[in-house]
């Protein structure tokens, strides 16, 4: 007897199984087809383009497991002169304004996004006022800027070796 009430739970947990995926199966079939576009793509380097005012400067222990952020924004602004401004131009050419703190991009060069349709770098090529390269910097980027976006974060790690120590997150509003 108890063989056979086994049998007819195992016949009955079957039978609503069945029922739930033909019931699944036919509410799937009532969904509405998806429509529409999702627009052209935007173009990356557009974004980039602009004043670009420094507002954070955030320094990020890589080496602590909290990875500890501290605020250092006072070496760069402090109320009464201009914070860091640096110029993207649509021809690659970039510039850097500085009254405090340390320019970690050159005065002035050549700017240009590792990928032009995924980026994950900037680059800037620092030149003298006559044109000669100087260094070649490369900073992640926090995200990728689309042209109606104001944020745009570079963020430059020091690594000592193959042993990551500190980020520096520089966060800049469009001007």
């Amino acid at each position: 007897m108890q063989l056979m009430n086994t049998m007819n739970k195992q016949h009955f947990l079957s039978a609503c199984g069945i029922l739930l995926l033909m019931v699944g199966w036919t509410m799937q079939g009532c969904k509405p087809s998806t429509t529409g576009e999702l627009g052209d793509p935007f173009n990356k380097l557009e974004g980039m383009h602009g004043v670009w005012e420094l507002n954070a400067f955030l320094q990020t222990d890589l080496q602590n497991p909290l990875r500890e952020v501290r605020d250092l924004s006072e070496l760069y602004i402090d109320g009464e002169v201009t914070p860091m401004q640096v110029t993207l131009n649509e021809d690659g050419r970039y510039e850097v304004l500085l009254e405090k703190g340390q320019n970690y991009f050159g005065d002035m060069g050549q700017w240009s996004l590792d990928d032009e349709t995924h980026p994950s770098y900037i680059i800037f090529e620092s030149q003298d006022v006559f044109g000669t390269p100087l260094d070649t910097l490369v900073y992640n980027l926090g995200s990728v800027v689309r042209p109606h976006e104001s944020v745009l974060d570079v963020v430059l790690e020091r690594s000592c070796g193959d042993l990551p120590l500190l980020s520096y997150t520089f966060s800049f509003t469009r001007q």
